[in-house]
């Protein structure tokens, strides 16, 4: 195995340079025993982990030979297969930005914690640079190409978002009551009414309504791939009301749901930044009906399932705002009477 470090002198003063990176280093001294003796040391110290990887090597080339080699841009390529929609556009935009660009080439048995502190230190790096670098360092441990991870957990940096912010009440009641154009407004008070996503909304349908069993069911987008995302919800009377107010066949909001998603979220923030409200999005209904929810005391399970969330951390993060407000003990007294009572008759018959 070849030596790492070579020396050489420059004014009577020792020097060692790396044969990797190319970088000179002075050993500070003039005595050519003594810094070859330093020389030997570098050189050892190196030995061992070239020793390793080259062991490893072996090992994993009985294993598979693409093990070898294979780098991050096959791990980026893999994971396109799992995304589907606007999901796979941010993907495919976030591995072509300048900080993914130097790990993709980079093959993975050679990586360390220096190659992803390089990305998330790049001047260009945001906080989703770090979500997606998480993402495809799982992905990779998952699929066992790498057999550890490049760095531990806690030496990843706390990874810091703006959360979106609810619509209150008063903010969906002045945006509906200034909106001239029947369907968006409509569009709105439904978002109020199911906290759908607003391309789910956008794109319900009068067959998605079941007006005998009073319930709407439709299939999340982002979910769909997976074959997960149902969701049903029992009309009440608001909700009913709404509806009656809706074309009869057809797409709920036939304009609505032409249009992407930047269209309409486009088309909100003109609405909402006119009225003074600039820190709310579409978005935020979604928020809006998780808290309010919470607020009123639906059980998580149900709101999970009305909302589509499939994990309890996302539904705590959309309810976490939410204000709880508790009810008198008279309330729940009365109502353990009523069904004391009304288990006595049901017996009695």
């Amino acid at each position: 195995m070849q030596d790492r470090y070579w020396m050489f002198q420059r004014k009577g003063v020792f020097y060692v340079q790396d044969k990797l990176s190319g970088k000179q280093k002075s050993l500070k001294t003039r005595d050519a025993a003594a810094a070859k003796r330093m020389l030997a040391g570098k050189n050892q110290a190196t030995e061992q982990p070239q020793m390793n990887l080259a062991m490893a090597k072996v090992y994993l080339s009985c294993k598979s030979d693409e093990m070898l080699a294979r780098t991050w841009d096959d791990v980026m390529k893999e994971m396109e297969q799992a995304y589907t929609g606007s999901t796979l556009a941010r993907w495919r935009t976030q591995i072509k930005s300048a900080p993914f660009q130097g790990l993709r080439k980079l093959p993975l048995l050679h990586t360390e914690s220096s190659h992803f502190l390089a990305v998330l230190r790049h001047p260009r790096a945001g906080s989703s640079t770090q979500k997606w670098l998480r993402i495809l360092h799982n992905r990779a441990l998952d699929l066992g190409w790498i057999l550890a991870p490049v760095m531990a957990r806690r030496i990843w940096p706390k990874l810091k978002t703006k959360k979106a912010k609810a619509i209150t009440a008063e903010q969906h009641a002045r945006l509906v009551a200034t909106e001239k154009d029947d369907e968006f407004r409509h569009y709105l008070q439904m978002l109020w009414e199911i906290g759908g996503a607003q391309t789910d909304t956008a794109r319900l349908h009068r067959d998605n309504v079941d007006l005998f069993n009073r319930r709407i069911t439709y299939n999340r987008q982002k979910l769909e791939s997976i074959g997960q995302g149902s969701v049903a919800i029992v009309i009440g009377d608001d909700l009913m009301k709404l509806l009656n107010e809706l074309p009869q066949e057809g797409c709920l909001f036939p304009t609505m749901a032409k249009q992407n998603d930047k269209v309409r979220a486009s088309r909100f923030r003109k609405v909402a930044d006119r009225l003074g409200f600039t820190d709310i999005s579409l978005h935020g209904y979604r928020y809006a009906w998780a808290q309010r929810a919470k607020s009123y005391g639906m059980p998580l399970r149900e709101a999970m399932a009305h909302l589509g969330h499939g994990s309890k951390a996302v539904h705590y993060a959309y309810s976490d705002k939410a204000e709880i407000v508790s009810l008198p003990l008279e309330f729940y007294e009365k109502q353990w009477k009523e069904k004391i009572v009304q288990f006595a008759k049901t017996a009695a018959a």
